[in-house]
């Protein structure tokens, strides 16, 4: 039969147990917790450098469009009848015939070579030379220059896209997801498949491609759509099956299309509204033959109702709200003006080839300052837009976070609440800390007060404007608005009768101008103020101070009960410090004075911050109390924090004379210490080496003085006789210091009887062992 064993943990190892339990997990509690902290502390650096690093980069490019010779090229290409206008007479229709006359003259090509080694300037030049940009960046340049070489006040706007400040949740659940959900058609070499939908493959006569659009041209294909029907239905089933087919047959014809471009020609009215699909020229060359059939080149082009539709939008952009043109200017619009650009928007295989992502837009355009309208106007030459920052918002990489622009002088300002619609919820979430951005602008901040101020007030304008929020959550820490179960424990709204601006699921929204933080007593007498008499608490909550705390304890009763009265700033006055009557200075309960601001100081009195003057003034019998100018929570308390001491004014100069007096007797005092302490080192040392020299005398010839006795017998050699004398002299010294026979001695010299005291100096240089 097997032993049976069987443990009985008893109640102190339970206990045991438990404790360790509970140390380890709070342990490691405490070590997640701080390495989430670090982790989170050093993604904020990195996100702070980062935008700088951008912000560098804005700098150097604004610095670059500032030159004369770039300013001296774009003034000579630009029309006597834009020179001419002064200054104060530049409104948006002038800057709308100015972008439309820079559109229809320079183009963007994509395939024009760029040396790394080249400077931006370099580049620009070279730009200009042939009226054509590489790319939507290089034009905004190109704008630029142009302007600012007409005098006009022109910031250059850049949209930073730093890595962003909170990190997304569940990113990899997200990455194995999206892994999991790729069709079998996909690639193993491509890092993503397009979705079915972003692609709508059309045949005619019998040539099978496929073409692929963004989501904003999907858009407007399905607007034009819906205008005529018919066409749209027939298009729409030959799509269906050309696509059929196509998933047979994803083999050359494919790689064709990834090479398939869209091009904007120019021409009649007819022909400007049309679209071309073509191969570009380097790319036809590295074709197969088999690839390279000529019924896969012919030209194609969307239904007419779409180009229509295409056009006229084109025009009222770019008319930017403008009634009539002045006399002199081109009157041509827009539409036609882009065709004769020639860009070339590549296909989203190309875009993913290339490792780009389809979010990104363009993130740079301008603003122009209107001295006629007095506000600033939003340019973006890239689209042919004037004043419509919703357009520029638009087009821009998401999330627009950080706007900037920096004008002619390089002065900043940050203008995302212009651009961002989502500026009051969700954007000022994922911004740093504002008072670091405020402080890191601040250097750089433009010297017109006015204008600024007249910006700013732009800006609220804008924002009160907006209609309310339908989210219950984006009222949390709004701005603007509040919800009363959005408040904090110490917040409050006042009046009670407060205005309500409108309901959102049935709860009232307040103005934000309606909350106000309340205090306690104690808190409000660190602000220098204090609460009237005969004011009932506005506000009654829990209060979690030491003394609440053991008071709750006392009574059980009292657990739940709200106990700390809290009072709004209209409850409060003033704090009249006291008056110091006859010498004496007033004290609070505690025998301090309270002196959390200057104003609080009591009347006659003056504050010294001087070392131990306390013990000058009781040796004096001058009232001296110390000044509490703050609080230190440690330790699990909270501690006073004293500065210096407070005393009447008529005794101040005699108080610094005695304290005066009294540190030149303290520093004459260690002074005497410190040459005592120094002589005290130095007799030390001397007796030390005294002992040394004794102990070499007692104890290192002793052996050299013996060696003659043992060799009577014998003959001495020649260095032996030599050293006779030597060690004569050394046995003379040892028999001297160190007797052979001490009884003998003394019978021979006896002494006077000598006392405890003469005895105890006698014995003062033997060691231990020889007072035995």
């Amino acid at each position: 039969m097997n032993p049976v064993e069987i443990e009985i943990e008893t109640p102190e190892q339970a206990k045991t147990r438990e404790r360790s339990e509970k140390m380890r997990l709070e342990f490691e509690t405490y070590l997640r917790r701080m390495m989430k902290r670090f982790n989170k502390e050093v993604h904020e650096d990195t996100h702070k450098v980062h935008l700088l690093c951008l912000l560098a980069n804005g700098f150097y490019r604004n610095h670059v469009c500032n030159q004369p010779d770039l300013h001296a090229i774009g003034l000579s290409i630009i029309p006597s009848q834009f020179t001419k206008v002064p200054l104060r007479h530049v409104d948006v229709c002038y800057l709308s015939n100015l972008v439309k006359w820079f559109i229809g003259t320079f183009t963007v090509n994509a395939d024009l070579s760029a040396n790394k080694q080249d400077s931006l300037q370099t580049t620009l030049e070279r730009r200009f030379a042939i009226y054509s940009a590489r790319d939507d960046e290089e034009l905004v340049h190109i704008f630029l220059l142009i302007l600012r070489a007409l005098r006009l006040l022109t910031r250059l706007v850049l949209s930073l896209q730093p890595i962003p400040l909170k990190l997304p949740a569940a990113k990899a659940n997200k990455s194995s997801k999206e892994r999991s959900t790729e069709g079998p058609g996909c690639s193993s070499e491509t890092p993503s498949c397009i979705p079915e939908k972003q692609t709508k493959p059309k045949a005619k006569n019998g040539t099978k491609q496929e073409e692929t659009f963004s989501k904003d041209t999907d858009s407007a294909i399905a607007k034009g759509k819906r205008g005529t029907a018919a066409p749209g239905s027939k298009k729409q089933r030959k799509g269906r099956e050309q696509e059929e087919t196509q998933r047979q047959r994803p083999g050359r014809e494919r790689r064709v299309v990834s090479r398939v471009s869209y091009k904007e020609e120019s021409g009649s009215d007819r022909a400007s509204s049309s679209s071309d699909f073509e191969i570009s020229g380097g790319e036809a060359h590295s074709l197969s033959s088999d690839d390279s059939d000529p019924a896969l080149l012919k030209k194609r082009r969307p239904p007419a109702p779409w180009r229509t539709k295409t056009r006229s939008k084109g025009d009222s952009k770019t008319s930017g709200g403008s009634s009539s043109n002045p006399p002199g200017f081109p009157a041509a619009s827009s539409s036609s003006s882009r065709n004769k650009r020639g860009k070339k928007i590549p296909s989203d295989s190309e875009e993913v080839a290339r490792g780009k992502t389809t979010a990104a837009g363009v993130d740079q355009w301008l603003e122009v300052f209107c001295e006629q309208e007095g506000k600033w106007v939003c340019v973006d030459c890239v689209h042919g837009v004037v004043g419509q920052p919703l357009i520029c918002y638009k087009h821009a990489t998401k999330p627009m976070t950080y706007v900037v622009g920096i004008d002619n002088d390089g002065w900043v300002r940050d203008v995302t609440q212009r651009y961002d619609p989502a500026w009051m919820t969700a954007t000022r979430k994922c911004r740093v800390d504002a008072k670091w951005w405020a402080e890191t602008l601040r250097p750089y901040k433009s010297p017109f007060v006015d204008r600024e101020n007249k910006e700013e007030l732009e800006f609220q304008a804008k924002h009160l404007d907006q209609p309310l929020p339908t989210a219950v959550g984006t009222y949390k820490n709004h701005p603007l608005y509040a919800l009363e179960r959005h408040l904090l424990k110490y917040e409050a709204i006042y009046p009670k009768t407060a205005a309500i601006l409108g309901y959102c699921r049935g709860e009232a929204v307040y103005s934000r101008d309606c909350v106000h933080t309340l205090h306690s007593r104690d808190t409000w007498l660190k602000q220098a103020r204090v609460v009237r008499l005969g004011e009932v608490p506005y506000k009654m909550v829990k209060g979690y101070s030491n003394r609440a705390r053991k008071a709750r304890l006392a009574e059980p009763h009292l657990q739940d009960q709200n106990d700390l009265g809290l009072f709004g700033h209209w409850q409060t006055e003033k704090y009249q410090p006291p008056v110091a009557v006859d010498g004496k200075v007033p004290r609070n309960e505690f025998g301090n004075v309270y002196l959390f601001l200057p104003s609080m100081m009591p009347v006659g009195c003056v504050q010294l911050n001087l070392p131990n003057l306390h013990r000058v003034a009781r040796k004096l019998n001058i009232d001296c109390v110390q000044a509490v100018t703050g609080f230190d929570f440690h330790g699990g308390y909270s501690h006073p924090v004293t500065d210096g001491y407070i005393i009447c004014e008529e005794y101040r100069d005699v108080l610094l004379d005695a304290w005066e007096k009294e540190q030149t007797l303290i520093e004459k005092k260690e002074k005497e210490k410190k040459e005592k302490r120094a002589l005290g080192n130095w007799k030390l040392l001397t007796k030390g080496l005294l002992i040394r020299e004794r102990l070499k005398l007692r104890y290192g010839s002793k052996s050299e003085a013996v060696a003659p006795h043992t060799n009577v017998g014998g003959g001495l050699s020649s260095d032996e006789e030599e050293g006779t004398s030597s060690q004569a002299e050394t046995a003379r010294i040892l028999a001297a210091s160190w007797p052979q026979n001490r009884e003998a001695d003394d019978q021979k010299q006896k002494c006077p009887k000598k006392t405890r005291r003469g005895k105890k100096e006698a014995a003062s240089h033997l060691f231990p062992f020889e007072k035995l």
